[in-house]
């Protein structure tokens, strides 16, 4: 299968490129920031550089493709970037896909258009509080390519499905507030984290594994599906960079109510994904023991990143 990829050049981009090409597909790649895309060695993927606002090379990189996975976003929280850039991308892509026949079309969403979990854990039709968001915009814009998704599913035909996550994970794992509380390690600081807090995280291995699954069902066009791997509390995560690190710090649980620390970390997200289960027969390979494994993999190459960064300085 010809399948575009956007943002590619991304570090899920760049996994979920290696994971199609792996399994025999063609891949094409749009992203405007090809230079960080490591030499793919492969007459499978093809590199196209450029912005989705970009109508004419859009409707360059959909011609011929079966099917598209949309990845590429700003992740900004400005208003211009997201309603004068990150939207005007996205009607591109969809408005293309459907003038090209494209037969499956999956954009990578976040679970940020819940805006808070009032249920745990949060299924699909948890009411999407965009406005009690954490990024407030960030979250409007997401809900907004969400709604522009179903309606050129229904008014259209573009058989889309939307894949709701929280944090993914790969090899390595990145994140400003992680990347904080490896430092605070690492200089034996104390190590606050809130009680019962935490998330529920996605290997890149598995999100690749329900976009593969995506594309061979055609029920799952019209569908959202929330993905995850396993749930970790930030407690569980402290104590491992402790562990890892060799770190004299103190762990301190806070209460929630008690907590002043960063409103982000004070949240719990545990994602369900039976619906993916039982519609796509999702069963996520780094669950339990082996995800855990994975994920420690992952945060010692985050440690060691912080690691050189805190020695250069």
């Amino acid at each position: 299968m010809q399948v575009l990829v956007t943002g590619g050049a991304g570090d899920v981009g760049r996994y979920l490129v290696q994971d199609l090409c792996y399994h025999g597909h063609q891949v094409r790649v749009l992203d405007r920031a090809l230079s960080f895309l490591d030499s793919p060695g492969s007459s499978q993927v093809n590199l196209c550089g450029g912005n989705l606002e970009d109508k004419e090379l859009v409707a360059r990189a959909v011609d011929g493709v079966e099917a598209v996975i949309h990845l590429a976003w700003s992740f900004s929280d400005e208003p211009l970037d997201i309603f004068g850039g990150d939207l005007v991308g996205h009607i591109n892509l969809l408005a293309a896909s459907v003038r090209a026949g494209v037969k499956h079309f999956i954009y990578t969403s976040t679970a940020t258009v819940y805006g808070r979990a009032t249920t745990q854990p949060v299924l699909e039709d948890h009411p999407c509080l965009v406005g009690e968001a954490r990024k407030p915009i960030y979250a409007l814009g997401k809900f907004a390519a969400e709604e522009l998704c179903r309606h050129y599913y229904r008014e259209q035909g573009l058989p889309v499905t939307i894949f709701r996550f929280w944090w993914a994970f790969g090899d390595e794992i990145g994140g400003r507030h992680l990347r904080n509380l490896v430092r605070a390690a690492l200089h034996d600081d104390p190590i606050q984290v809130p009680a019962v807090a935490g998330g529920t995280f996605v290997s890149m291995a598995d999100l690749a594994l329900a976009c593969r699954l995506a594309l061979s069902r055609s029920g799952a066009a019209g569908q959202t599906y929330n993905l995850g791997s396993l749930y970790l509390s930030w407690e569980e995560i402290a104590s491992l960079l402790i562990e890892l690190t060799g770190s004299g710090s103190e762990l301190q649980v806070i209460p929630p109510g008690e907590w002043t620390g960063p409103v982000f970390l004070n949240e719990v997200w545990e994602l369900s994904w039976e619906k993916a289960a039982r519609e796509l027969d999702y069963q996520p390979v780094f669950t339990g023991s082996q995800g855990r494994a994975a994920f420690v993999k992952a945060l010692v190459k985050c440690v060691n990143k912080v690691r050189a960064t805190e020695k250069k300085h």
